[in-house]
């Protein structure tokens, strides 16, 4: 934790920082966007975990080596990092979203203070000064809200990311560990059962299939987060 205010736990009530932010009003639509995922590419979207990997579970051998290359590749650094490379690190982007958030909740409570004291501090000021002054104050007040309505966008936006970075991470990672759990077992069988030029053409088909299937999912993520930077912004 830290002394800083932005990065203090915030709570928010049902009432979206940009309410009253006459120049900002058109941000819910993009926020609703942003939270409903229209964004995302249709090869990701719905897809649950583990899928593309479910047949791994008629071999009860190949789908428990699998899982534990599953885990080795997020435990051990060098598979980590070839692991970030393709699909990035949802604890950076979930990091920023947080950040986000805070700087949203500060700008909420910053310009509830100004209105606060705008009511508060010179209620019986009268002439063309407090007349400018007020409005200047409004002015403020307003751009406090709407500021935080961008933040709180940002936050969405970002969480958004976060969650399509883990799937996909998911999704590769469980590919990688399946197709090197199978090539594993080809070769443990080459041994006893076939002859190893069928497992090398058994082996070369499906690594072009699976680095297919990885080409897929990785593009897909960077579609959908190119289209929620257009969104966005």
């Amino acid at each position: 934790m830290s002394d800083n205010p932005l990065v203090a736990d915030v709570t928010y009530g049902e009432d979206s920082p940009w309410t009253g932010a006459g120049l900002l009003d058109g941000i819910e639509d993009v926020y609703v966007a942003v939270t409903e995922g229209t964004w995302v590419d249709t090869t990701l979207a719905g897809v649950g975990l583990g899928l593309e990997v479910a047949s791994a579970a008629l071999d009860p051998f190949s789908a428990l080596l699998a899982n534990g290359l599953g885990w080795a590749m997020e435990y051990f650094e060098p598979l980590r990092e070839m692991l970030d490379a393709l699909t990035g690190i949802p604890a950076i982007t979930q990091a920023h979203a947080e950040t986000w958030r805070n700087m949203a909740g500060y700008l909420e409570q910053l310009g509830t203070d100004l209105q606060s004291h705008l009511a508060g501090d010179v209620p019986d000021w009268q002439g063309h000064a407090a007349v400018a002054y007020r409005s200047l104050m409004v002015n403020n007040v307003d751009a406090a809200m709407g500021l935080g309505g961008v933040a709180l966008l940002m936050a969405a936006a970002t969480d958004g990311a976060t969650e399509l970075i883990a799937l996909t991470r998911d999704i590769v990672r469980d590919l990688i560990a399946d197709l090197v759990a199978r090539v594993i077992v080809w070769a443990v069988e080459a041994i006893f059962v076939v002859t190893i030029p069928v497992v090398a053409a058994q082996i070369a088909a499906a690594v072009v299939k699976w680095a297919g299937r990885i080409l897929l999912y990785t593009t897909a993520l960077v579609t959908s987060l190119t289209n929620l930077s257009k969104l966005v912004g």
